[in-house]
């Protein structure tokens, strides 16, 4: 595991978090009554901790009274005599150990080494290669019958020539340690000494995605703000994003990382396909050796926290670019999604929907997208997992959270229990890093054998079908594909995550799952999830009447990954991202008509049919201003907003320039949101209202069509 040393009493020696594996290693070694000389091998990105996992052993090496010697391979690796040198310098300034007149420095050094229990360390060891054959034939042989441990950290590992060589990497002498990121509970334990109130915990454990320097880094630059979190905290992506570009020797590499940091993973084609000038063999070869950079069956793929980075720092410096860029790499993907196996599809469906994240709302009452968490590889239901789940929805019941109004309260355990045993396919859980669930969604597939279980249990339900319900009578189970969510719950009692953030990682499963040829429905008379369910693709299908007294509507979703193909959904995200709107994205010029800063001054002054008609585009447009009150008016009360207006940007605009009863903050609140990104779907709403605009004006202002 990586480390970040905390600050405690500063006249204290700082505690470590994490290392827990490596550290456990080393004092195994250090405590063996006939320790053999090993090589541990520590690698990581930059920022994961390995300097850091150095200075810890080196402590703990003192404390043993074994010799602790610190190489920097910055500096110290260039030749063997600098190497022997250093090696030399340490040995007299830190222990005393002076070489004698007329002794050569090889046996020096090797001699000195040999006389105890010796830890020797190299940080910055990604020049080690320029010495690997001087050491495998020459140093590391005198040392084999020592006590002697080398521990090289650097960023990509030791090469091959280590593991192949019969000495050390045949004889089972060389260890990898290869350091990830940090979980959510050693980020949360790191934040509990940091002095910051958790209002502000909570939203660095969102944004630092477990990296450790990235972490320490906000921490601090909050700790000298007072916690106050502003548009400097930019900084920081800057900063590790610049530090990593730094192994890209070449403008051409910098743009190809930029380029690889929008896929999944590149292979040298679809790399090119979104590059103005391609790479070569060569510069792919020099990618492919980066640190950050990992080889895999489909091509290069990024450390993702070092993807995003890269994005988020491109994304600032150069929007425009960044997103034309952005809406190539989804195209790509999408043409490619029906051309690889289902595994890859996954990767694929997962990476478009890290990619559309930014747009998705950070704050709702089921949901946090703004988390960078990462649903990881599916694992199937198990039936261990069903007290888990039933504890889940218990909680759940408990707090009147939602549940589908299709099946009572008092079912729900027992529909749950169904689903176990006759449709498990119809669970997608969302586990732990251990693998123990967090939170579920589940529902049944529909099929003849299914029809009796909806009968009992789901009685409206195939009532509301309507005809589909007569076909589904005669659909075998082999053939279901239409699955019927009933049951969500996640895991309220544990402290690592939110509700929220639970919620985003299961609705992005889900969907990631819903790809492979599902069509789902759902039926909810709940506002706000008819509010998010569209924008994640959910078409609105019909409205029903609850049966019992309070007779509210039952609103009828659907994703329909039948016959849509992946390609149609994909394109829906990219028009959705689109600030120009669906003809931008198509590389077309903009709509001639209405843009945003006009479609505002026309929702300011909406019920002045005076100075509607004053207003320049509605004299160039040579309309009245009645004419545009009643379009906007029909768009913002339509049932079903024109694309790519969604429910959530109509609601907004209604609330904001037609009711007029709460000002922005209480606006936000509302729609449980944080001003910010109140704003920023504020400004996207008008700008899908000014392309539906311009469209129903176009067509002579009859309504939304």
């Amino acid at each position: 595991m990586e480390s970040i040393l905390i600050s405690g009493n500063p006249a204290s020696r700082r505690r470590v978090i994490g290392f827990e594996r490596e550290l456990d290693r080393l004092e195994q070694w250090l405590a063996g009554p006939h320790a053999i000389a090993r090589i541990f091998s520590i690698s990581g990105i930059g920022g994961i901790g390995k300097t850091t996992l150095l200075a810890e052993m080196a402590h703990r090496a003192s404390r043993s009274s074994a010799l602790a010697l610190w190489l920097d391979g910055q500096g110290e690796l260039a030749t063997s005599g600098t190497f022997l040198s250093s090696l030399e310098l340490a040995l007299e300034s830190e222990y005393g150990r002076r070489r004698e007149p007329g002794t050569g420095l090889l046996p020096h050094v090797v001699g000195e080494l040999s006389r105890q229990r010796t830890v020797l360390m190299v940080d910055n060891g990604e020049r080690l290669d320029q010495l690997e054959g001087w050491l495998l034939t020459s140093f590391l042989p005198q040392l084999e019958s020592s006590e002697v441990l080398l521990v090289v950290a650097s960023r990509g590992g030791l090469s091959d020539r280590w593991h192949m060589n019969p000495a050390w990497g045949g004889g089972g002498r060389i260890e990898t340690f290869p350091l990830g990121l940090f979980t959510r509970a050693q980020v949360m334990d790191y934040l509990r000494e940091s002095g910051l109130v958790t209002k502000v915990q909570t939203e660095v454990v969102q944004k630092t995605d477990g990296h450790p320097l990235l972490l320490s880094l906000t921490v601090d630059l909050l700790r000298s703000r007072g916690g106050e979190l502003r548009d400097r905290s930019n900084e920081i992506p800057a900063m590790l994003s610049a530090d990593w570009l730094r192994e890209a020797a070449s403008p051409a590499l910098h743009r190809a990382l930029t380029a690889l940091s929008l896929l999944p993973a590149g292979d040298p084609l679809l790399l090119n396909a979104l590059l103005d000038k391609p790479v070569t063999p060569g510069e792919f070869h020099e990618l492919a050796s980066m640190s950050f950079v990992r080889a895999t069956p489909q091509g290069l793929s990024l450390h993702h926290v070092v993807s995003r980075l890269l994005r988020d720092d491109y994304s600032r410096r150069h929007p425009q670019r960044f997103q034309s860029l952005r809406h190539r790499a989804l195209r790509l993907l999408a043409e490619r999604f029906r051309t690889v196996d289902r595994r890859t599809q996954m990767r694929i469906a997962s990476h478009v929907l890290e990619l559309y994240r930014e747009f998705l709302p950070s704050a709702h009452a089921y949901v946090d997208f703004s988390s960078a968490l990462r649903p990881g590889e599916p694992i199937p239901y198990r039936p261990e997992d069903l007290p888990f789940l039933h504890r889940f929805l218990a909680d759940s019941l408990a707090r009147a959270d939602w549940q589908s109004e299709l099946v009572r309260a008092e079912d729900c355990h027992a529909v749950l229990d169904e689903i176990a045993l006759h449709s498990p396919e119809g669970f997608c859980i969302v586990r732990s890093d251990t693998g123990i669930p967090l939170g579920f969604c589940a529902g049944f597939r529909l099929h003849v054998q299914s029809v009796p279980l909806l009968e009992r249990f789901a009685p409206s339900l195939l009532p509301m079908l309507g005809e589909e319900s007569v076909h589904l009578r005669r659909v075998p189970a082999e053939a279901a594909d239409t699955l019927c969510i009933l049951l969500a719950a996640v895991d309220v009692n544990q402290s690592w995550y939110g509700p929220e953030e639970l919620g985003a990682m299961l609705m992005q499963q889900w969907l990631i799952h819903m790809t492979s040829g599902w069509r789902a429905i759902l039926f909810t008379s709940d506002p706000q999830l008819s509010m998010l369910l569209p924008i994640l693709g959910f078409q609105a299908k019909d409205r029903h009447r609850q049966d019992g007294s309070t007779g509210g509507q039952l609103n009828w979703w659907e994703l329909d990954f039948r016959h849509i193909t992946f390609e149609e959904w994909v394109q829906r995200v990219i028009q959705q991202t689109a600030s120009g709107g669906p003809a931008t994205v198509a590389g077309q010029e903009p709509d001639a008509g209405i843009d945003a800063i006009e479609t505002k001054q026309i929702l300011h002054h909406l019920s002045e049919y005076d100075k509607l008609e004053q207003l320049p585009i509605v004299r160039q447009l040579r309309v009245s201003g009645a004419a545009v009150q009643a379009c906007v008016r029909a768009i913002l009360t339509e049932d079903n907003p024109p694309f790519p207006l969604t429910r959530l940007e109509q609601r907004i605009l209604w609330e904001s320039f037609l009711c007029k009863e709460l000002n922005k903050n209480q606006l936000a609140e509302a729609f449980h949101m944080s001003r910010t990104t109140f704003y920023r779907h504020s400004q996207q709403a008008v700008s899908h209202l000014a392309h539906v605009l311009t469209q129903s004006l176009a067509d002579g202002g009859k309504g939304t069509g």
